[in-house]
């Protein structure tokens, strides 16, 4: 009977694991979008490059932090 819960357990538990990744890399890619999005409307409304480049880099280092924390 221990075994079963056990099992029971390992199944819920990898199941809550990949649905929090997925929710992880909509959240991402959500992210993603809406950054390139506010950068395009940044340069079409004529802001100050320094800003737009900034913008640039804060989302090429998330995406980079994340290439990095995925797994190989």
């Amino acid at each position: 009977m221990l075994q079963i819960a056990d099992e029971i357990d390992d199944a819920v538990g990898a199941w809550r694991l990949s649905f929090m990744s997925l929710r992880s890399e909509i959240g991402l890619l959500v992210a993603g979008s809406l950054g390139f999005g506010s950068i395009c409307a940044a340069i079409a409304a004529g802001a100050e490059m320094q800003l737009i480049v900034s913008a640039a880099l804060v989302l090429s280092l998330a995406a980079t932090l994340k290439f990095h924390r995925s797994p190989s």
